[in-house]
């Protein structure tokens, strides 16, 4: 029992004896903001399918990030990286694409039947579409027109 005592009353003395003194706030300026090197690149949001569900993915860009441009490469695919971790695509790849911007509502034809794109590749092409547009400062408001090789579709909104 003294050698227990013993021990705590020199550790007591140990810990009071460190040599650190109490203080107050000290100003040090503002808290870090985290290591950036240059301006962030920017980004183009494609939408694939994930476990069944339509999912927003993230892709550095360098290019002009028109529709058409962000529509293309969405009929290219998921990368590698993205299959790996489980994105696919309903749409058959390489399909000529173009969107029509100058009219509302935008419309976007597709070299592809609609009973192909339905119901999750029109979702695809809607959701990025949209994307693209409220990124680039244009307005979504009247929908999205598709024209496939077979049908025409009005005012679809990403959902």
């Amino acid at each position: 029992m003294k050698r227990v005592l013993g021990i705590a009353l020199v550790s007591i003395l140990a810990l009071a004896g460190c040599g650190i003194q109490p203080t107050g706030v000290v100003p040090a300026g503002n808290a870090p903001a985290g290591f950036q090197l240059g301006t962030p690149r920017p980004q183009i949001t494609l939408y694939f399918v994930y476990a069944g569900q339509l999912s927003p993915v993230q892709r550095a860009w360098a290019r002009d990030a028109t529709p058409t441009t962000v529509l293309t490469e969405l009929f290219g695919g998921p990368t590698a990286l993205e299959e790996k971790e489980g994105f696919y695509s309903m749409l058959s790849p390489g399909r000529h694409v173009t969107v029509d911007t100058s009219a509302q509502p935008v419309t976007v034809t597709v070299a592809e039947s609609m009973k192909q794109l339905y119901p999750i590749g029109l979702q695809q092409v809607v959701c990025t579409v949209s994307a693209s547009l409220v990124a680039s400062g244009q307005s979504v408001e009247r929908g999205i027109t598709v024209v496939a090789s077979d049908t025409k579709l009005e005012s679809l909104y990403c959902n």
